[in-house]
């Protein structure tokens, strides 16, 4: 990821560790709401951030395994924010062709789409965090 930023601006991190469980994607979108609409990001990077954080834990939470936790991190640069989901997985993640009939398997497209960046890193000692940017403010 690349920026063009003052250095001088300071980072703004949020984190949370949730439990697999399907109740756990809608608390991670209503926290990252919180916490992006607390830090005055414009609404439109809002929902592109939290449309990420539903796509991204949604599926760690299929791959994980209901024993280990997934972290979530958002860090706002003053220019862009960065959504990364880590989970004990070390494959990485593969969009797929969806049936036009089938109700799931679009989510690492649909974050393609919605994401300026995108991409997947190892984690040592175990793990992957899967990661994506979304612009502060629209491109002028």
């Amino acid at each position: 990821m690349t920026s063009t930023r003052d250095e001088s601006t300071i980072d703004q991190r949020w984190q949370l560790w949730l439990r697999p469980v399907p109740k756990a994607v809608g608390e991670a979108r209503r926290r990252v709401r919180s916490a992006l609409t607390g830090w005055q990001v414009p609404e439109e990077a809002v929902d592109t951030a939290v449309l990420i954080t539903s796509e991204l834990v949604t599926n760690a939470i299929r791959h994980v395994g209901s024993r280990h936790l997934v972290h979530v991190q958002v860090t706002d640069d003053g220019v862009e924010l960065l959504v990364e989901v880590s989970d004990q997985s070390r494959t990485p993640p593969r969009p797929v062709v969806a049936p036009s009939h089938a109700e799931g398997g679009r989510g690492l497209f649909l974050v393609r789409a919605a994401a300026s960046g995108f991409g997947a890193r190892h984690r040592d000692p175990v793990g992957k965090t899967v990661w994506a940017t979304v612009p502060r403010s629209p491109a002028p």
